[in-house]
């Protein structure tokens, strides 16, 4: 017994001296985030791709806004419920666990797990299928200056007239956009629900094919973009390999060392947690969890409400009849422009929502924690 106490202890010694290194980074209420949770998320969605990449003070806001709705989630219970239950039980499910991490490969992966993960995608891409659009940006500084966003605004109006005015929307986007992406690469990129900023998904979704929309503003600027088109899932043939990949990757991250004492076997203490409640430390886990989450959360997201809700759909356009003119083109009901009516609906009452959430959940940025984002090893 004491030999096994003894080794506990040994395993759980570096995560004690991990965690006096790894300080808050900022807080959402009594919820802390640290700076590893940051660093590990920025560099995956921010540097992988160069369609993504953005600097650490423009994804920390984004990053903010994503756990002020877990935070909310959370405090409305929406991991109690059974949904969530079931599809976070069904995600530990598929954490296989094997001797040795080089065990994992693709041909270590069942039929039955790609065929599993296929149907998972096709309910996850939904009804809404995948858009590919190409997308021209004016970033717009977090804290920017009244005149520095009216430049901004200015800009991004002057590229939206010359669109107007039959030029090509990608040559625009080679000249004006600031995505921070090679000239040749101004699109190449599927995104589903839930992969991109919610002010674009909001946008992208209610586009029609060759459609450019007018300029609209998110959290890290103003944007205009064109769906280049809209699929619904690739077939299973297509996305075997790539799942049987991802799957053998996942299953490689998710790999839970143990240790053999006299023949028996020393569970961490992730091993033990049976129960899915309560934010887990490993970031995969994590992920999923809040993922679910926010899932959970959408179902009764303030943008679906907006969608459903012809009324409020009315009085929008009523009040913003002149946004929606075009040269040649006056609607003169909501219904003629309805897709970017829902979109703006969406985006001003997620912009009210997201404002009610710093009220009640105040955040609080350590700066000199954040100057040593990426830069104290």
């Amino acid at each position: 017994m004491k030999s096994r106490l003894m080794l506990v202890f040994l395993l759980l010694a570096p995560l004690t001296v991990q965690a006096a290194d790894d300080p808050t980074l900022f807080t959402v209420g009594d919820m802390q985030v640290t700076r590893s949770e940051f660093e590990q998320s920025y560099l995956k969605h921010c540097t992988t791709s160069r369609a993504h990449r953005l600097s650490v003070a423009d994804y920390l806001e984004s990053y903010i806004v994503y756990k002020l709705r877990v935070k909310a989630a959370l405090d409305a219970h929406l991991d109690a419920t059974s949904s969530f239950k079931s599809e976070y039980a069904q995600c530990l499910s598929e954490m296989p666990k094997q001797s040795s991490p080089s065990s994992f490969s693709s041909s270590s992966v069942s039929s039955y797990q790609v065929q599993e993960a296929y149907e998972k995608m096709k309910r996850r891409v939904g009804a809404d299928g995948q858009v590919c659009i190409a997308q021209i940006l004016i970033r717009v500084p977090q804290k920017a200056r009244p005149d520095e966003q009216r430049q901004a605004q200015q800009q991004i109006e002057a590229v939206y007239r010359e669109i107007q005015n039959g030029a090509d929307f990608e040559q625009l986007a080679r000249r004006y956009s600031q995505e921070q992406i090679p000239a040749s690469e101004v699109t190449t990129k599927w995104y589903t629900r839930g992969q991109m900023l919610q002010e674009v998904e909001n946008v992208a979704f209610g586009m029609k094919r060759g459609e450019a929309c007018r300029p609209f503003l998110s959290t890290i600027g103003y944007h205009i973009l064109m769906l280049k088109d809209r699929k619904g899932v690739d077939s299973y043939q297509e996305m075997e390999k790539v799942l049987s990949s991802d799957i053998a990757q996942r299953q490689l991250q998710r790999q839970v060392d143990t240790k053999p004492i006299h023949g028996e076997v020393v569970e961490t203490v992730s091993d033990r947690q049976e129960e899915p409640y309560g934010i887990p430390t490993d970031a995969l886990q994590r992920e999923y969890y809040e993922g679910l989450l926010l899932f959970e959360q959408n179902k009764h997201s303030v943008g679906k409400q907006a969608a459903e809700d012809e009324q409020a759909l009315a009085y929008f356009f009523k009040k913003n009849k002149k946004k929606y003119r075009r040269k040649g083109f006056k609607p003169k009901d909501y219904t003629e422009v309805r897709e970017l009516v829902v979109a703006d609906l969406q985006e001003e009452m997620n912009k009210h929502w997201i404002a009610d959430l710093r009220k009640i959940y105040p955040v609080n940025v350590d700066k000199k924690v954040l100057r040593t984002v990426n830069n104290h090893l």
